[in-house]
């Protein structure tokens, strides 16, 4: 499929309505297998870095548009919805105002038990 950047480009221009998400990102998962196979002196390698590039932007586009670009054999539709509520809620506990002497007293305390 695509070799360099201007290939992708040109292969996601024309195909872009008749392809899945799931199918540009095993293209994709293709290139980077491909990238793996090939040492850092093979011509081909900066080509497909750019062909990469070029998916990957692609990808975030879609998911950027609500059309998230699943991920082949993830399972994230087994997971529960992620929970966003914050872990404490700071506006219910009132925080104990201590005295000067107080809090003296506490770091005095403080500093006997971390000698021994």
């Amino acid at each position: 499929m695509a070799t360099n950047g201007e290939s992708a480009r040109k292969w996601l221009e024309a195909n872009q309505q008749k392809t899945s998400p799931e199918r540009v990102r095993q293209i994709r998962d293709n290139i980077v297998a491909k990238l793996q196979r090939l040492d850092d002196t093979d011509s081909g390698h900066d080509g497909l870095l750019e062909a990469l590039d070029v998916m990957d932007a692609h990808l975030l586009q879609l998911e950027q548009q609500g059309k998230p670009a699943e991920h082949s054999g993830s399972g994230s539709e087994d997971l529960p919805p992620l929970d966003y509520s914050p872990l404490v809620n700071h506006h219910q506990e009132a925080v104990p105002q201590l005295s000067s002497e107080e809090k003296q007293r506490r770091f005095q305390e403080l500093l006997r038990k971390s000698k021994g």
